[in-house]
């Protein structure tokens, strides 16, 4: 499903697998992660140039994990992301892929790569700033002119997020912080939101901080709204599971 978020930006929503933005600029459209199966990519670029008239020019990369970045493939353009984002994939082997249930090919590595912030314009002025935390190189997308942040996995809406073995609890809550302020949210996953997601997973991630340490138990946890109104509860055990080990 396509959402319009403002006269330049628009989502593709896949249920609950990662979302694609588009951003349309004067000359070419910037595409904000691609999906983790290149079929689908093929499939998102297709429809780009079908409902801009323009063609991707520019991709995005929020982090390095497959179901943003398989996609990459399809697309003969540059990739941007963080230098970690190129580090950690270069760390895909067939074992990883065989772990995932996918038939190995080798992955597209971004080639534009910055470190704490990038500046791109094309008609349309895209900040591409980095927010470790949900991962190491976890960065994230803001557009002044339209108040849309585009936040990767950092904010995730109506959905249990996922924490995995290298995210750092302490780092994605002063992410958080530092987010600008926006109109328009769009999360990793699930629906659009505003500000008030980007609250709400502040506190979903500061309380899963104070369950490790002792200092909630874990009933305030199973009452609270927050948790108890989000699908996949297998996904908190699974993240708690990746906070012990």
């Amino acid at each position: 499903m396509v959402k319009k978020v403002t006269e330049n930006v628009y989502v593709i929503e896949h249920e609950e697998a990662a979302n694609n933005v588009i951003i349309v600029g004067r000359k070419g459209v910037v595409l904000v992660d691609t999906s983790l199966f290149p079929e689908k990519a093929k499939s998102i670029a297709k429809f780009v140039r079908d409902f801009t008239m323009k063609n991707v020019t520019l991709v995005f990369n929020t982090h390095y994990h497959p179901d943003h970045t398989f996609g990459n493939v399809v697309f003969d353009v540059p990739i941007l992301a963080h230098e970690l984002t190129r580090q950690k994939m270069q760390q895909f082997d067939t074992g990883y892929f065989e772990t995932l249930g996918i038939e190995y090919f080798e992955p597209r590595l971004p080639d534009v790569l910055f470190e704490d912030e990038f500046e791109y314009e094309d008609g349309i002025k895209v900040l591409f700033i980095h927010g470790p935390g949900h991962t190491p190189d976890s960065s994230y997308v803001y557009i002044p002119s339209e108040s849309v942040l585009i936040t990767g996995d950092t904010v995730i809406n109506n959905i249990h997020p996922e924490i995995v073995t290298d995210s750092n609890l302490s780092v994605w809550l002063k992410t958080l912080d530092k987010l600008p302020q926006a109109k328009h949210v769009i999360p990793g996953h699930g629906d659009i939101g505003n500000s008030e997601s980007v609250k709400a997973m502040y506190d979903y991630i500061e309380k899963i901080r104070k369950l490790m340490i002792g200092e909630l138990a874990p009933y305030e946890i199973e009452s609270d709204p927050n948790f108890t109104n989000r699908q996949h509860a297998e996904m908190l055990e699974w993240s708690i599971r990746n906070l012990t080990t």
